[in-house]
C-alpha cells in the first residue's frame, strides 16, 4: 500500500526535534507527534541527512510492520527499539 508522509512541523528542542506527521492512506487520514532525540538521530543517520529525513525512514519501518492505526499517536523514536529490536539494523537502508 502506498503512503503518502507529510511532515507539517518540525520544532527543535534541547533534546532533538519534535515533529508534527500527516499519514494519507486510502483516504484515510492519521496525525502523529514524533520526537526524534539527539542521539538516535545521530544514531541512524550519522548527521548526514536532515532529521525530517530520519523521521520519514522511521514511518516507513513502522508501516512495513504495523497499519497506520496501530502507530501510536505520540511516539518518541527511541521507544521503536522495545517493540522492533531490529530498527538500528534496518533503519539506516531506510534513510
Amino acid at each position: 500500500m502506498d503512503h503518502t508522509i507529510n511532515i507539517l512541523t518540525e520544532v527543535d528542542n534541547e533534546r532533538g526535534w519534535t515533529f508534527t506527521v500527516e499519514l494519507s492512506d486510502d483516504g484515510a487520514e492519521h496525525r502523529y507527534t514524533v520526537t526524534l532525540g539527539w542521539r538516535d538521530y545521530d544514531h541512524w543517520s550519522h548527521g548526514r541527512v536532515a532529521p525530517e529525513r530520519v523521521v520519514r525512514a522511521v514511518l516507513r519501518f513502522l508501516l512495513e510492520r504495523e497499519s497506520p492505526a496501530q502507530i501510536m499517536p505520540r511516539f518518541d523514536c527511541a521507544v521503536i527499539r522495545r517493540y522492533f529490536p531490529e530498527v538500528d539494523q534496518a533503519l539506516p537502508k531506510l534513510i
